[in-house]
């Protein structure tokens, strides 16, 4: 192909030569071309789509621009069914994932509500029931209270609205005629005195007290006395099952209202023995042998006493066993009469080939030098009254007061002894608020008595007997007087009542 000169111009193209169509033309173009001859027969154009657009080819190259046209079929669109199909696979896929949660949480909410009324049904019976054990114990008031918490759960339960409307109905009157603390005192103590005749002592305190804290002037002797009784056969209830602490505290509960109950204040000083054995248990097994020892001399049936003063034996004869075996071997011996099995029976073998050891070879002590004397103290309290028994003297000092003692012959002994006396000074005037100590060696010491107005003091006792000491105090609590030991004989033997009289001397 030549070339043209440089500088000159393109060459505009003839009119009489028809330029290859572009782009869109090019591609729905479908006329011959009118100088074209012998042209092939073309090809019916492909149906218009108007739902797609396509790209424009690329330009045909000018050297082919007189070749005839060429024209394309294009490709037809995938079907619009599979489209739709894939709509609807999405759609049921959202759809299954949205069930999947809302499902679940419908179901919880429906069984939700479901336990919830079972709740409410089974709250609303329960108050019922309770309703009408309390109607049968002719607690009215209060099985009025349950059927009202009833149709607070369930305010359409027709049973509880219906015994409720009929209980009101017939406590109508007596609610008229009575205050209410008074009418719930009746059912409390009508329900106590039922707990009484079934000997059901618990159950009856629980209910007497009760009744005390609505209204505690309500038969106040008939509750009182009530009490005592209950107090008393619930401890020794308490005793049966070995639950000591709980008889020490129903026996003090009787004291409080009776002070001069013989059988609670023997059965509470009993109950001191006990504890006070036990708080020796670690501190002094000694003394705590002899402490139950006591107890089970007075009463063997005591809760566990005999298992206790057993194991104190033990104890002690186990303590001794390397430094006295005989000891150790009565020990031993003590515990298998009170039921020890084959251990201590053992033990008690090994101490008694050990005590004979002993014995045979002795160990050599040397003789102790007695350096001074023991001069006996003489009692510096003659006997004033011809009835009077003189008691020994344990220690004289501080002292400030002295005793003048006698035996009443003539008083009955059917369960109570006491000790009492009187407080003068040297001109027979008696003197007010002075405190007078007893106790023993086993953990018995009351709160102090105190003389009155007319300077009379007096210390119920019950009916164990036993040595107890009885010394005079001043305001600080310290000892005002000699110590004396008084035998008491117990509470059913004759001379029960001892009288104990102080002078001030200094």
């Amino acid at each position: 192909m030549s070339s043209l000169p440089p500088g000159l111009p393109e060459p505009l193209p003839s009119p009489n030569k028809p330029q290859p169509p572009r782009g869109r033309d090019r591609a729905l173009s479908s006329a011959p071309l009118p100088n074209a001859k012998n042209s092939p027969p073309q090809p019916e154009p492909p149906a218009p789509v108007t739902a797609y657009e396509y790209a424009a080819p690329e330009a045909i190259p000018t050297t082919l621009a007189a070749a005839p046209p060429v024209h394309f079929s294009l490709p037809q669109p995938p079907p619009l069914v599979r489209n739709h199909m894939r709509a609807w696979l999405i759609t049921l896929a959202i759809v299954g994932i949205a069930l999947a949660f809302t499902i679940p949480f419908t179901l919880g909410v429906y069984l939700g509500n479901q336990d919830r009324a079972q709740f409410i049904e089974r709250q609303a019976q329960e108050h019922f029931q309770r309703a009408l054990a309390y109607e049968s114990e002719t607690y009215t008031q209060l099985a009025i209270a349950e059927l009202e918490l009833a149709l607070q759960y369930k305010p359409d339960y027709e049973p509880a609205r219906a015994k409720l409307q009929q209980l009101k109905t017939a406590h109508t009157a007596i609610v008229e005629q009575e205050p209410q603390d008074v009418a719930i005192a009746k059912q409390l103590y009508a329900g106590a005195e039922q707990a009484i005749a079934q000997e059901d002592w618990n159950n009856a305190i629980d209910l007497f007290e009760e009744l005390r804290r609505v209204k505690n002037d309500y038969r106040v002797s008939e509750v009182d006395a009530y009490l005592v009784q209950a107090y008393l056969a619930g401890g020794k209830q308490a005793l049966l099952q070995n639950d000591v602490d709980l008889a020490r505290r129903r026996f003090e509960a009787a004291l409080t209202l009776d002070p001069n109950n013989a059988e609670a204040r023997t059965q509470r000083e009993r109950a001191q023995l006990y504890f006070g054995g036990l708080s020796l248990l670690g501190s002094n097994l000694k003394q705590a042998v002899l402490t139950f020892q006591e107890l089970y001399a007075r009463d063997p049936n005591f809760g566990d006493v005999k298992q206790k003063l057993r194991d104190a034996h033990i104890a002690f004869g186990d303590s001794v066993m390397n430094s006295s075996a005989c000891i150790a071997q009565n020990e031993y011996n003590a515990a298998v009469q009170l039921g020890a099995g084959m251990e201590t029976q053992t033990k008690a073998s090994l101490a008694a080939a050990a005590c004979q050891e002993a014995v045979r070879n002795p160990t050599p002590f040397p003789t102790p030098t007695l350096e001074g004397g023991i001069t006996p103290t003489p009692d510096p309290f003659a006997t004033r009254d011809p009835l009077a028994t003189s008691v020994p003297v344990i220690s004289t000092t501080g002292v400030l007061y002295a005793p003048g003692v006698r035996v009443r012959q003539n008083a009955p002994c059917n369960g109570t002894g006491d000790i009492r006396g009187s407080v003068q000074d040297a001109q027979n005037n008696p003197i007010a608020n002075v405190g007078i100590k007893i106790y023993n060696d086993f953990g018995y010491l009351p709160p102090y008595a105190r003389t009155n107005d007319a300077g009379e003091y007096q210390i119920a006792l019950g009916s164990d007997k036993g040595l107890f000491h009885l010394v005079v105090v001043d305001d600080f609590g310290s000892n005002a007087s000699a110590v004396l030991d008084v035998e008491y004989p117990g509470g059913n033997v004759q001379g029960c009542h001892i009288v104990v009289n102080w002078t001030r001397i200094k």
